[in-house]
């Protein structure tokens, strides 16, 4: 029988990968007018402002996981910092499936942080993905492997910090409760460090209150921060870990589509070779236990 509830959050999951892929252009265009630093500051801080009212009000007492919030607040600050610069120096398309190794750097990192076992399927998909990986960035080609790609590589790896900690402090504490904090967090530190850069001259601060800035903004903070990320915490447990994780690998699919709408980008054949292994490794990753459990049950 058809489960009605799971394939509608299903289908709602397929839509967050959708405003997922799409913030990679709205970032990178966004960027002419501002800042990355500075950028990130005013996601995160105006994300904060709305969400935190909104818990408030529907009697979620987030203050009580204050402490959790801020711990991933820094490693959120850090991870979309280095995504967000790393922008400025690669496309749309390359940032998404560098930042989707992120997936394949957890079960390692959980076997580090949590003591959870690191399976078969985990190593074969990072050997995988560490080929699609080379022959997406072409590091053996002059300007192959970029400055923009080492910082989004950068990204996906603390970005993988950050999924653990959320998953070892939720067993103490609803994950919701994480949010406002680590949305303020993030957008104070972000701009604690624009200010810096700024001053310093390391990365001099820009913003040019344009009509295409402003909604760039605007789609980042409601619609890709608060809307996508509270539509997932509700809808994702209407499926299970392992489907939502397939319906996630077409979030740099639909990057590197509005990358080509949106911005003009293309990608080389052999750039899209490299994607496609690097999707491929990290569902062996994900799905490999599950399979193996179907080979061995229909054996049996």
């Amino acid at each position: 029988m058809l489960d009605r509830r799971r394939v509608t959050g299903e289908a709602v999951l397929v839509v967050v990968t959708i405003i997922w892929g799409a913030t990679f252009s709205v970032t990178r265009g966004g960027l002419q007018f501002i800042s990355p630093l500075l950028l990130i500051a005013i996601r995160f801080i105006g994300s904060a402002l709305i969400v935190a009212p909104v818990l408030a009000l529907l009697g979620h007492k987030f203050w009580k996981a204050l402490l959790p919030g801020v711990v991933l607040g820094l490693f959120l600050a850090a991870a979309y910092s280095l995504q967000t610069v790393g922008l400025q120096y690669t496309t749309a398309a390359r940032s998404a499936f560098v930042t989707y190794l992120f997936a394949v750097f957890v079960p390692p990192l959980q076997r580090l942080i949590t003591d959870r076992r690191l399976s078969v399927g985990n190593l074969v998909g990072l050997a995988i993905v560490l080929i699609g990986t080379a022959i997406l960035t072409q590091p053996w080609k002059a300007g192959g492997w970029n400055k923009g790609d080492m910082l989004t590589l950068g990204a996906a790896v603390t970005l993988a910090f950050f999924v653990v900690l959320v998953d070892k402090f939720s067993r103490r504490h609803n994950p919701i409760l994480f949010v406002p904090g680590e949305f303020a967090v993030a957008g104070l530190v972000a701009g604690a460090a624009a200010l810096v850069a700024g001053a310093t001259g390391i990365e001099p601060m820009r913003f040019v209150p344009t009509q295409e800035l402003l909604m760039a903004i605007a789609f980042l903070a409601v619609i890709g921060t608060v809307g996508a990320l509270g539509i997932q915490t509700v809808v994702q447990a209407r499926t299970t870990p392992i489907r939502a994780t397939t319906i996630y690998a077409l979030e740099p699919v639909f990057a590197a589509f509005f990358g080509r709408v949106i911005l003009a980008e293309r990608m080389e054949s052999i750039e899209i070779l490299g994607a496609s292994v690097i999707v491929v490794g990290v569902l062996t990753s994900q799905l490999w236990e599950f399979l193996s459990a179907s080979v061995r049950s229909r054996s049996g």
